[in-house]
């Protein structure tokens, strides 16, 4: 058995280096063109920077049908597990990007006679909500949505003293009528 552990990101020179993630290759039959210990390995860091099976398949030269097949053998659940590491820290990385564009906008190139003059940020309001609807579930749960409005016995005595007040204010349309 081959054990992997990759270099940890604080150790890693390139920025972009993934999470550790440690497991032990599936052992299969030997065959020129299968899934070997380094292919699987190779397979993880891929899927682990792209995100995207198709993408670390083709960087192992193999399918996408035998990459599933591996994963659901029971000899794969150890690559089942490394696979689903590998997109826990994928999605990580997209959370972060996603905070970062809720924050920070998108910019959008504005074009004038065909030519970019400038550009302005783009700021989505529903990837907002969304990301304090899932962060900040007390604060901002869809649970607030389905809240009744408080009864009337509920108010406060000044704030029904002051919609009485308001039902007595007569509005006059005869007094706008005379200044025109």
């Amino acid at each position: 058995m081959t054990e992997f552990t990759p270099i940890p990101p604080e150790a890693a020179a390139d920025a972009s280096a993934s999470r550790e993630i440690a497991f032990t290759p599936a052992e299969l039959r030997p065959r020129r063109d299968g899934w070997t210990a380094e292919k699987q390995i190779t397979f993880i860091e891929a899927l682990t920077e792209t995100a995207c099976v198709d993408e670390a398949c083709r960087r192992v030269g193999m399918s996408d049908t035998s990459a599933y097949k591996l994963r659901s053998s029971y000899r794969g659940r150890e690559f089942r597990r490394a696979w689903d590491a590998a997109l826990d820290c994928t999605i990580h990385r997209l959370e972060q990007s996603a905070v970062s564009r809720a924050i920070n906008g998108v910019a959008r190139p504005v074009f004038h006679k065909g030519e970019q003059v400038g550009e302005w940020r783009y700021y989505d309001e529903r990837l907002t909500m969304f990301l304090l609807r899932s962060r900040r579930p007390k604060r901002y749960g869809k649970w607030l949505d389905r809240m009744l409005a408080p009864e009337p016995e509920e108010y406060d005595d000044e704030a029904i003293r002051l919609d009485g007040y308001l039902d007595c204010i007569d509005y006059d349309e005869t007094d706008d009528d005379d200044e025109e």
